[in-house]
């Protein structure tokens, strides 16, 4: 395991919780500041570079072996495509009770 291997893990978990924050609009320090859509942006931004310094040190075909990054980025876009509609969807039932 190389150093750089440690940072493609720590940018793609830590763009998780930024980009809840963003979406449950609760202030979070993030990259650029304590705003919802700083918080979203600096998710996009810290999945964005895991992506690429992991294109960069490996190749996108060495993804296809690698089940740990390939589970962390499943879950992380799978968030970013549902999770405004699973925060209102679960925000509406806690509110209907």
């Amino acid at each position: 395991m190389d150093i750089i291997d440690f940072f493609i893990g720590a940018l793609l978990v830590n763009a998780m919780p930024h980009l809840i924050f963003g979406l449950t609009k609760t202030h979070f320090l993030g990259l650029f500041g304590y705003s919802p859509k700083g918080n979203i942006t600096y998710a996009v931004f810290q999945f964005f570079l895991c992506c690429l310094l992991f294109y960069f040190n490996y190749s996108y075909k060495e993804l296809l072996n690698n089940g740990y990054l390939i589970g962390g980025l499943t879950v992380l876009v799978l968030y970013f495509i549902f999770g405004k509609f699973l925060v209102k969807f679960y925000g509406k039932q806690k509110s209907e009770k």
